[in-house]
């Protein structure tokens, strides 16, 4: 395990960040997924004149699963992106207030982006009679993807709120005992 590794663990808060940090490195290999694929499109497409059908829509499903994982994976180290400079001016009190009412928002967040992800998935999954089946793609290929896809990011949306209710009840509880 590399230094930097350690470091992303470090910083995990909790069992879940630190699972959530140890499974980033497996779906980080989607990004040379799609990019091998994507070197055997252009092969295929200017070497030998035959196209495919399949490759584009496999790797905007990969790449935008790698992304929306990435946000819990963000979320887990804190390594997301923060603008500091209003928040290293205040006092220390209120920059745990300030870092609380943030892991609130990710939370009225992550509810109200779990409950639209959910709407969509469902009608992905379920005709308007309950029948199960799988929203397809209309082009071409015509494959599953995009209902892979929403459950995937349902399933980011579940964990994200998880973990910010645990980091919110790591930060109250460590406030408190600070007091």
């Amino acid at each position: 395990m590399s230094d930097h590794e350690k470091a992303l663990l470090a910083a995990a808060d909790n069992a879940l960040d630190r699972w959530i940090v140890k499974a980033g490195d497996v779906v980080a290999w989607l990004y040379v997924i799609a990019v091998l694929i994507s070197f055997y499109e252009v092969v295929m497409r200017y070497f030998f004149n035959a196209p495919t059908v399949w490759v584009h829509e496999t790797t905007v499903a990969i790449v935008g699963m790698g992304m929306a994982y990435g946000g819990i994976y963000c979320f887990s180290n804190d390594s997301h992106i923060s603008v500091t400079l209003v928040r290293d001016m205040l006092p220390k009190k209120w920059q745990k207030r300030l870092a609380l009412f943030t892991d609130i928002l990710v939370l009225v967040f992550s509810i109200g982006g779990g409950y639209a992800m959910y709407y969509m998935t469902s009608r992905a999954v379920l005709t308007p009679a309950g029948d199960f089946y799988m929203q397809r793609s209309g082009s071409a290929w015509n494959s599953v993807w995009p209902t892979i896809t929403k459950i995937f990011i349902l399933f980011v949306f579940l964990v994200l709120v998880l973990q910010a209710c645990l980091h919110i009840y790591k930060k109250i509880r460590t406030y408190r005992e600070e007091e």
